[in-house]
């Protein structure tokens, strides 16, 4: 027996069960194949990226140790950690590396929310140096490559390489993360459980079981009944809930920007928004303070353009688009848009001004922001329909460019490139440039900011851009939406990231603890789980 200090809540207490809440069900545990948000939360815990991004979104090691970038920029020698070991046991290698970098640029794999960050690979002078390094090679410098290797979830060859790569991997896993699978039941849950081997420092939690719970009600009433730890809650849950003096007591309420913002997209393909000023005409009848005050009750910021408030290409100096509906009306007359027959309705050339918005099914707050924006284009003569659609089709139409406008969101990496998203090289099917904006002044700015290898001279190329984009209007940027979490008292350690909110940076949710006493969701089926060790 040893002497020892009292424990309290502040010391962390390895074990115990934290429920989290899935808001869909991922669509594969193949990392590689990750197509949202959902997807990378659990495989988190599965695999280990090749970087980190620490608290302030600066790359840290990993699975890579240590890596040199040559003077020219194009080759980044990585040394893996000599203990890293996959879940099966076996050590990670470099050729592991490049295994999972063919998949991730191989057309056929349909990496899409991947593949964009190494266009520029070049493999065939990709290599292992060693049993434990591997230099990657570029076909030329991008500032943001190093960025990008956060989302290099690397898989075994050995493993990975046998049958068949794109659905033999749905609900099954091995990786070099701190936690195993023990099961997935699709649409239901999935039980991650803390391996015993872990070649890296150990998470405090033994299990993480995920449950897929869809509909934010249930959610919330499900965190209120301690059936979860922590969701995601609306802004009206926020401010109807979170100064109730019985919820305070058992629930943490925490607010926080990530990097993300909303718009609207309106496709050039269509003769109606190739016009800027038009563009600019439809984006003034949008009364962004009334929608920030009413729908949001003042828990979201205005947006001038791509770069966030809190990101370092921001330009403060350009203003948010004002809302001006005479001011729009008097832009689209300059345009040619009259109202020529007095029907109420603009038209040109003899067409009348009618498009179709698209908005997502079930997505409250984007009908009401079409609605709203339906209503204001209505009194200066343009008529627009609202078309609700279901996610996975409209992203498809989107991508696609198979539509003429929506309401919709990014989700933004923490390097602002703008190149997949703005540049005239990246159209549908090459790229997410969805609108089918083409500017030459803005191609070769994002050119010169992907190339800039001087954190100071990048700011100012990237801070024209935002000038420049704020003035053609490709999208209309609406708002940045603060995100509002509901984290169950009883699970310590929780930290925000800067533009990541709580979750995949490090150590982030690795962080997390539950003391003993307090360790309600253990029950025998997660305490042992047949063919583990306890």
């Amino acid at each position: 027996m040893r002497l020892a200090e009292p424990a309290d809540d502040l010391t962390p207490q390895s074990g115990g069960t934290l429920v989290r809440r899935l808001e869909s069900d991922v669509v594969t545990l193949n990392p590689v194949l990750a197509t949202s948000t959902y997807d990378r939360q659990v495989d988190n815990y599965l695999f280990t990226p090749m970087v980190y991004f620490d608290q302030n979104l600066r790359c840290i090691p990993a699975l890579a140790e240590k890596w040199d970038i040559s003077a020219d920029g194009k080759i980044y020698t990585f040394r893996l950690n000599k203990n890293a070991t996959f879940s099966d046991g076996t050590r990670v290698l470099p050729s592991d590396v490049i295994f999972t970098l063919k998949k991730i640029v191989d057309p056929e794999m349909e990496a899409a929310q991947i593949a964009d960050g190494f266009e520029e690979l070049d493999l065939a002078n990709t290599r292992v140096v060693d049993d434990r390094t591997v230099a990657v090679a570029f076909k030329k410098a991008l500032a943001s490559q190093l960025i990008r290797f956060n989302n290099v979830l690397v898989v075994p060859e050995h493993v990975y390489g046998k049958g068949n790569f794109k659905t033999d991997f749905t609900s099954r896993a091995v990786g070099s993360g701190p936690y195993r699978l023990v099961r997935r039941v699709p649409g239901q849950e999935i039980l991650l459980q803390l391996r015993s081997d872990y070649w890296g420092p150990k998470p405090y939690l033994q299990n993480v079981l995920f449950k897929v719970i869809i509909d934010a009600t249930t959610a919330w009433n499900a965190l209120k009944h301690n059936d979860i730890d922590e969701t995601m809650i609306s802004s009206d849950v926020w401010l109807r809930e979170s100064r109730r003096p019985e919820l305070v007591k058992t629930v943490d309420f925490l607010r926080f920007y990530t990097l993300n913002y909303n718009y609207v997209a309106w496709n050039e393909r269509n003769p109606l928004f190739a016009d800027k000023r038009v563009r600019r005409a439809l984006g003034m009848c949008i009364d962004l303070p009334s929608i920030i005050n009413n729908m949001y009750h003042g828990t979201a910021r205005a947006m001038n353009g791509p770069f966030t408030p809190d990101e370092w290409a921001y330009n403060p100096a350009v203003p948010v688009l004002p809302f001006d509906p005479v001011g729009a009306k008097r832009l689209l007359n300059d345009a040619g848009w009259f109202d020529s027959k007095n029907t109420g309705v603009l038209e040109r050339d003899g067409k009348p001004f009618k498009f179709d918005m698209y908005v997502f099914a079930g997505g409250a707050t984007s009908l009401t922001f079409a609605q709203l924006l339906q209503e204001e284009l209505k009194k200066i003569g343009v008529v627009m329909n609202v078309v609700t659609l279901e996610p996975a089709l409209m992203f498809q139409r989107v991508l696609a460019g198979n539509y003429e406008s929506a309401y919709i969101g990014w989700n933004l990496d923490p390097d602002p490139d703008q190149y997949v998203v703005f540049d005239s090289k990246s159209f549908p099917p090459r790229g997410q440039n969805v609108v089918f904006y083409s500017n030459p002044v803005a191609d070769q700015l994002i050119e010169a900011g992907r190339a800039e290898l001087d954190p100071s001279k990048r700011v100012k190329i990237y801070q024209q851009l935002n000038e420049v984009l704020a003035e053609d209007q490709p999208y209309t940027w609406t708002i940045q939406v603060s995100v509002k979490w509901a984290v169950s008292k009883r699970v310590k350690g929780v930290k925000i990231g800067r533009g990541w909110g709580l979750f995949t940076w490090y150590p982030g949710e690795f962080d997390w603890w539950i003391p003993r006493d307090q360790r309600i969701h253990d029950r025998p089926a997660l305490a042992q789980v047949p063919g583990t060790k306890r």
